[in-house]
């Protein structure tokens, strides 16, 4: 089943002010729910007491009153005392049914069906005028009743204590329920608002890392964005771009291809022309000519490096195939590179320190030699007069290791993560006595890579550059 997807960012962030803000809306309606219900209960309880107060009170009120008026009737004989008696009568027997719906214990309910009872039997023995002599008797009775009805008011003060008691408590309970309510909604909430940032940042973050991919030259790597339809529409749009650069890309490696091989049947004829002059096969030449005749062929000789490099990066580039690779002596080949660099080595002081183990690799012989050839030469670039730099080769398990470590000014902290990039060179590129062109590194990790390799600046406290090549002793196809 496919997930729903907002038609725009906005929508998004709409929907998720509103998921989020659904918990806090619960639970103020549960708040509100649960302080509606306690103001019904209070108001209920309040009167609930307070009425079974009053009607207790004007119980014994009633029947004090209704005790006199029988005991005037008993002196008296006044048929008033009489009939007020019975409007007494009436009246308590009223305030023992409203009595009765209050909550009560069993005991209480007891007591005012018995007190109701009582009073009922006694009226009748009042209002009897043929019993004259057992009327005298029931007065006494009275005082039971005045007992039962005190009892009852007890009872309805109690009662009173009681619902203030049970309101308290189920305050307490209804607290701990809206807490736990909170606690989880809130959770919730923190939950939604996660998931919401996710589904937020997400297609941001990989817009972001496709236009940083592009800026550090990755045409390669297709521009996904999931999310947002307009959010995913960009994504296209940047991955449309990507590989538009990557068109251009590939133009501009043929145009510095077809540039490159453009200069160099020119440039051979201008070197072979000044050998021709340095050789005086034209003529004797005077001191002045033959330094201008130096001049002109170092220069060359830096050109035809420039030249060189700019081709072999762009072939590293826009290679297809791997290239043709086979079994040779890696110590060998090094020591070759390492004779090369006698006379400056000698001119400058520089003493290289090599130590190589013995090691067989598969791999292309021209590459490996142009790797090794760039890090010595920057290696001696950066190096001071009569310095120390060092050349160790060691077998790793399968892997063969080569450092090469110089006694320079090292590579800046904000330069480290740039110098593999190409044409990038640092403040002491021109400080050296060879000149680079700021593609030396980025040469050698391109013909690394193409080995399974790989080459890592090592970061030491001690002053100086130090380059670490691992390359696998059987390339692996």
């Amino acid at each position: 089943m496919k997930l729903y997807r907002p038609k725009s960012f906005r929508i998004l962030l709409l929907a998720a002010f509103s998921f989020v803000a659904l918990p806090l809306l619960m639970a103020l309606a549960s708040s509100a729910y649960f302080m509606e219900k306690m103001a019904t209960k209070s108001t209920k309880a309040i009167f609930s007491s307070a009425g079974s107060a009053r009607e207790s009170r004007l119980l014994l009120e009633q029947l004090v009153a209704q005790e006199r008026q029988a005991r005037l009737y008993d002196v008296l004989g006044e048929p008033a005392n009489l009939l007020g008696v019975q409007q007494k009568h009436e009246s308590i027997q009223e305030i023992l049914d409203r009595l009765s719906i209050f909550p009560f214990g069993e005991k209480e309910k007891k007591q005012i069906v018995q007190l109701k009872a009582k009073e009922n039997a006694l009226f009748k023995i009042i209002s009897d005028t043929n019993k004259n002599n057992a009327r005298k008797d029931a007065l006494d009775e009275y005082k039971e009743l005045n007992t039962l009805c005190r009892e009852i008011e007890t009872a309805s003060y109690n009662l009173m204590v009681q619902e203030a008691q049970n309101l308290h408590q189920e305050t307490s309970e209804y607290q701990k329920i809206m807490f736990w309510q909170t606690f989880l909604l809130f959770f919730l909430s923190i939950v939604l608002i996660s998931i919401f940032a996710f589904l937020l940042i997400r297609p941001i973050r990989q817009i972001d890392a496709g236009i940083i991919r592009l800026g550090k030259g990755d045409f390669v790597t297709p521009i996904s964005v999931s999310g947002p339809r307009d959010l995913e529409f960009l994504g296209t749009k940047l991955d449309w771009l990507r590989e538009r650069l990557a068109e251009l890309e590939k133009e501009k490696n043929k145009f510095i291809a077809h540039i490159s091989h453009e200069l160099k049947t020119p440039l051979a004829s201008i070197r072979e022309g000044a050998g021709l002059l340095s050789e005086e096969v034209v003529g004797s030449l005077t001191p002045q000519q033959k330094e201008v005749i130096k001049i002109l062929t170092n220069n060359s000789r830096v050109l035809q490096k420039l030249i060189e490099n700019i081709v072999n990066f762009n072939m590293a580039q826009a290679r297809s195939l791997p290239p043709p690779k086979d079994m040779f002596s890696l110590e060998k080949l090094i020591t070759e590179v390492t004779e090369d660099y006698k006379p400056i080595l000698m001119a400058n002081h520089l003493d290289l320190k090599t130590n190589l183990a013995p090691a067989v690799i598969k791999g292309n012989r021209d590459q490996i030699r142009t790797v090794i050839d760039n890090l010595l030469s920057n290696a001696i670039k950066h190096s001071p007069i009569a310095s120390e730099i060092s050349l160790i080769m060691k077998r790793a398990g399968n892997e063969v290791v080569i450092d090469i470590v110089d006694t320079g000014p090292g590579i800046p902290e904000d330069e480290r993560t740039e110098i593999f990039r190409p044409f990038f060179q640092g403040k002491a590129a021109q400080k050296g006595r060879v000149k680079g062109t700021g593609l030396g590194l980025a040469i050698a990790r391109e013909y690394m890579t193409n080995h399974k390799g790989h080459i890592d600046l090592i970061i030491d406290k001690k002053a100086g550059s130090h380059f670490k090549l691992t390359l696998p002793i059987e390339d692996k196809e």
